[in-house]
Formats: structure tokens, sequence, C-alpha cells
């Protein structure tokens, strides 16, 4: 009997069911915090921490499959129970002759990229049946996979769907030699995008690349291309037992195709696209798990990457990601990545990058670290942007950066497991990880976070102050007990400096970030308890909350500012998903 051809998918996806292992849920993705990396610039074979590598030349560094393998002791170390790696196929070989700088768009936000002089980076597929022998063999790829499963790990594989790779103009291509596509027939008629980008036609169905780089264009809405790649996604997932997908490029990829490719790949997936613009993007869901939160992204990274940024854009960006996204909590949180400029290109400043780390790191979502970021690593753009990591010898004391990276970690696991058990009143509700973040302080230099039913909240404190806070800055605050839930004369440990504070008789909290910018992380004391990684001796001191806080003038919101804006978002988010708030 013929397949009904709305029904194909299904087929794939009982075969792929058939050899796989159990795939990881949505719910327990909600649970990871990823590790990104550059397979290319990650971790050698050999161990090779002088090995040269200038990434500005875009050429293959040495990295590899069984190079993460030996560097995941270090992965560990910084708290991460997930690896997201570069794309796996084989790719264009071609040695191209320079580096020429383009323009792509997504629909509503230009990017530029600098294409560079071979695909170490993976994105320029040709077959996508073998392996990149660059990285190592399949035998390799399965290795890594049964290696963090082993450490109770996941991994995430970093995917291409959308286009093939040819070096040459496009009336070079030959079609014939790329695999499973080796007929015309299966991609778009040549446009270059660059030519009309604006135009939502054109951003689907027009080619990206250059007069160098040829990026063929699928035609990902036809049926047989549709089937072609939910077999091959299936056998992929199947093969090397992949617990997740970061799929490159949606918005260049026409919506009607992700649904049926999601069933086929039966695992979490996670979409990528450079925009602003929430209300477009987030219409993937659910035909996508999650996605890259670059609506975020973009403003935090303003607000922090400089003393003038302003820290209420963060808010506002928070609740329209909320209004726009059907469920946020799968919605990857990010610094930086390989396609957009390092964190430490912008500052030097190591108090910003802590503060846009934990913000990041404590944020709702999937927090995702770009590898190197933990290192200050400080590449301004691609190709630059992906260093090879083995030249800092994978110190955890470069900076205060690593064990910074480390702590966020334990903490929110912690919260999200045995913190749960302190839950005072736990028929309100008890998961740390669905509780949507409530802002409780805001001002253009600093933002206080709430996450958590009381008993097991973690208050979190940022600025954009920098290190040394200028003379008339406001880096005194007080934090309500409506705010925080913390109650009258309770001890509460800041996690990041282990020292144990007691709010005043009304339960509320002075934060003092005059010393150094912050950032802060208090938690209640009693419910560290449970916890022998985090501050194990938090219970042996124990001092008053910090005295006379300066007083903000106008600029600071307490959370009795924000009761009326606070209830229309939970009222609306109560109404649309299974979130919970207090």
């Amino acid at each position: 009997m013929q397949t009904p051809p709305t029904m194909w998918w299904w087929n794939v996806l009982v075969v792929a069911a058939i050899g796989t292992v159990q795939a990881a849920s949505r719910d327990q993705w909600l649970g990871r915090s990823v590790y990104q990396v550059v397979t290319d610039r990650f971790a050698r074979s050999d161990n090779s921490t002088t090995a040269s590598c200038d990434a500005g030349l875009g050429d293959y560094c040495g990295g590899s499959f069984k190079g993460i393998i030996n560097k995941l002791d270090y992965i560990q170390e910084l708290g991460f129970d997930a690896v997201w790696i570069s794309p796996v196929q084989s790719q264009e070989s071609t040695r191209t002759a320079d580096l020429t700088g383009i323009v792509i768009s997504t629909g509503n936000e230009d990017r530029e990229l600098t294409i560079g002089m071979i695909a170490y980076h993976g994105y320029w597929p040709n077959d996508l049946y073998s392996i990149n022998s660059h990285f190592g063999t399949s035998d390799d790829l399965q290795a890594l996979s049964k290696a963090l499963h082993a450490r109770d790990m996941y991994l995430m594989l970093d995917i291409v769907v959308g286009d093939m790779a040819w070096a040459g103009n496009a009336s070079t291509v030959d079609y014939s030699t790329f695999n499973p596509f080796n007929d015309r027939k299966y991609f778009h008629d040549y446009k270059p995008l660059s030519e009309d980008p604006t135009n939502d036609t054109c951003v689907l169905d027009c080619w990206m690349g250059d007069n160098t780089i040829s990026l063929p264009d699928l035609r990902n809405e036809d049926r047989e291309v549709q089937q072609m790649l939910g077999t091959w996604v299936s056998q992929l997932v199947s093969n090397y037992s992949i617990d997740g997908l970061r799929i490159d490029s949606v918005l260049n990829i026409d919506p009607v195709f992700f649904s049926n490719f999601s069933k086929s790949a039966g695992v979490f997936t996670m979409g990528e696209g450079a925009t602003r613009d929430a209300s477009g993007y987030c219409s993937l869901q659910p035909s996508l798990s999650g996605l890259l939160n670059y609506p975020l992204y973009y403003i935090i990274s303003e607000a922090f990457n400089t003393t003038d940024g302003d820290l209420n854009r963060i808010i506002q960006s928070i609740d329209y990601v909320r209004k726009n996204c059907e469920d946020v909590l799968p919605l990857g949180t990010f610094t930086s990545n390989q396609d957009v400029p390092r964190f430490g290109s912008y500052t030097s400043d190591i108090s910003l990058a802590r503060n846009i780390l934990t913000i990041n790191m404590l944020a709702d979502g999937i927090p995702i670290l770009y590898y190197g970021e933990e290192q200050h690593l400080s590449g301004a753009f691609n190709p630059v942007n992906r260093e090879a990591l083995w030249l800092t010898k994978y110190s955890m004391n470069s900076t205060s950066l690593p064990l910074l990276v480390q702590s966020l970690n334990r903490i929110r696991s912690y919260a999200s497991s045995d913190g749960k058990k302190s839950t005072i009143a736990p028929k309100s509700g008890t998961d740390y990880l669905s509780y949507l973040s409530l802002p409780i302080y805001n001002s253009t230099n600093i933002l206080a976070m709430r996450k958590g039913f009381a008993g097991n909240q973690v208050v979190s404190v940022v600025s954009n102050l920098g290190a040394k806070p200028a003379t008339k800055a406001t880096t005194k605050i007080t934090l309500g007990s409506d705010g925080t839930g913390f109650s009258s004369s309770q001890n509460v440990t800041e996690l990041l400096s282990c020292k144990t504070f007691v709010t005043d008789s009304s339960g509320n909290l002075n934060v003092d970030l005059s010393s150094d910018g912050g950032p802060r992380v208090y938690y209640p004391t009693e419910s560290l308890n449970r916890s022998t990684s985090i501050c194990p001796d938090h219970t042996q001191t124990s001092t008053t909350s910090s005295a006379n806080p300066k007083t903000s003038t106008g600029a600071g919101i307490s959370l009795s500012a924000l009761a009326w804006e606070m209830k229309i978002l939970i009222l609306t988010a109560a109404l649309t998903t299974s979130y919970v708030f207090i």
C-alpha cells in the first residue's frame, strides 16, 4: 500500500525508533547546561597545548573527536553536562582563494560573515552520509558519544539542512557530486540572497554564499527532499546515539519543513536564527523544541559590554520574548558563539564578563557557554573568534571566570534537584526550572532577579558598574522581602564568596557592589545543608547584611513598583503556559 503523502515521516520515525536509544526529552534537556565547542579548535588527539593555530587563516588546526574525549574532565569540572559539537559531515575540501566578507540576511537582521579558506567549521557539507575525516572516523564519533553517556552527559550535534556547498560560482556547480542530493531538481533556481535580502520569499529560496563558495539552496518545502532528510537524520541519530540537534539557519528554511523533520529525528531540536524579532522566530515552536534566544542575546550583550549600557532593557526583552514564544524554557541563552563577537572583544573588564555570565547561566532557559568564554578569549568576529582553546592549557585559574562558571553550574544544578526539598510551601510548587524569573530590582546599572520558590530561591544581583564603579554611582541597594521571599533575621549565603548575611527584622537584604561591581548570588543558608560542593562551611560564618545602603534616587525600581506590570505578565503566562510563579 502506498504511504499517504502526509504520513511518509511516520515510517521514517518507526524505523529510527527500532535501533536507537531512549531519546532525551525536552524536560530532561531543561536541566542541562551546554558547552559549545568548535570541534577543530577545542582539543587535539595528541593533547598538545602548544600546537600553533592562527584562527585568522581559516584553516584546519587539528581538533578532533578524540581530543574532545581527552578533555571531558575539563568540561565536567566547569560543571557542564552536555556538549554541542560542530557539524560532522564531509565538507567541500577545496581551499578558497581569499577571505571574502559577505553579508547575509535572515529577513530582518543583516549579519556579516567572513568566509574561511577551508571548511574546518563544518557548515559547507557536500556528503551527508560521510564523516569529516579531519575530525576523525565514524568509530571515533561513536566513541565520543559513548564517553559522554558514560558520564551521564548529553551529545548535541550541529547540523546543516538548508544547503550544500560548492567551490565556485553557481554556473559551475556539479550537482552529481552531492550525496544524497545529486540532481539539480532538489535545489532552488539560482538567485543570490544578497540581491533581495528583505524579500520574504528570497530569504527562504535564494542562495547564500558568494562566487567563491556557492551554497545551492535545497527545496526544503518539497516532499521528496523532506523524506530524504528525514531518512538521513533518523539514521544519524540512531548510529551515534545523538541526544539533541542544533539546526543551522532556520530562518532561511521554509517553516513547513520542521515539524516532520523533528518527528523523524526523534530528539530535542534547537533552531538557530540571528534575529531580534521574537514574533516570527518563535512561531517555529513547537515544530522545533527550542531556539537559540537571539532576541535576548543582543540586548544583554549591549547592556553589559560597556558601563554605559542600560540593564532596564533586559527586563523589557525578557517580557517581549515571553509574550511571543510559546515555550521559553527550552530557549538557549548564550553570551557568544561562532557567528558573533566574543564578549572579551568588547571589554577587558572581568567584572562585566562575570556579570553577563551570571545572568546567562541563571536565566530561564538552557544555558549555553561558547568554549573559551570562560578563558575570556577576545576574537572579534568570524574567523578570529574561533581560537584554539588548547593554547590556554585549559586553565581553571587563568582569571576568575572558570571557577565562576563552575559555581553557577553547581548552583543551578542543586536548586533544580536536592534544593527543591527545601521548598517551604511545596503545595504551591517545587520545580525550580519552570519557575519564571522575576525582576525584583532594576535600574540602568543594577538588576536583581529571583528564580525559585521560597526556601529554594536563587536571588542574583548583576551590574554593569565595572570592576571599579564610579564614585557617584549607586552601588548599594536594598532588596525587599516581598521580592526575595527571605524572612525576618534569616541567614542568607552569598554563594560566590561563601559569606553568610542576616536579613533585617523585615526580611530585607542590603547589597553592596562598591568593591567590585558584582555579581552576587544569594540563597537560604539552611537550604544548603544537602550540598557538599557549594560553600561547605556555610554554617560557620554569619555577618549582618551590609549597613546603610545608598538609596537609589528614581532609577531603581523595587518589586512593589512593578507589581501591576508583573500581575499582568503572570496572568498572561498562566493562561498560555505551564510555567509557575509565586
